[in-house]
């Protein structure tokens, strides 16, 4: 066997193990927040394990979806103003552990529920 054979197998070994290795993905959960309310939300923000997000108006009917990596504690919280600039807020807390996905409906009189749509 000539010198540079093992050491060409060492490096191939190498960028095997750094190749595959590097393909983790952390879990991710799935945030839907779904408007049945009749009027249009304003300046929403929910704040979940491991960060934030918001958008600036979500109309009747219409659903919003975010990714996020999962985090523990699994709390939230959101709020959001109605078409008068009236505010509303809540916060939930899911347990350590968070869901797959999770869904928050705002419906009529802007009441907000929560339900885990997949663990």
């Amino acid at each position: 066997m000539k010198p540079a054979a093992p050491v060409v197998i060492v490096y191939l070994s190498a960028v095997a193990f750094f190749i595959t290795s590097c393909n983790y993905v952390k879990p991710i959960m799935y945030i839907d927040i779904a408007n049945h309310s009749g009027h249009p939300m304003m300046n929403l923000e929910v704040k979940h394990p491991t960060g934030i997000f918001g958008l600036p108006e979500l109309r009747n009917e219409q659903t919003h979806r975010h990714m996020a990596a999962q985090g523990a504690p699994c709390k939230f919280s959101i709020s959001f103003e109605d078409q008068t600039g009236r505010k509303y807020s809540d916060n939930y807390d899911l347990g350590v552990k968070c869901p797959t996905e999770v869904a928050f409906d705002v419906g009529i009189g802007m009441s907000l529920s929560e339900r885990q749509v997949r663990p």
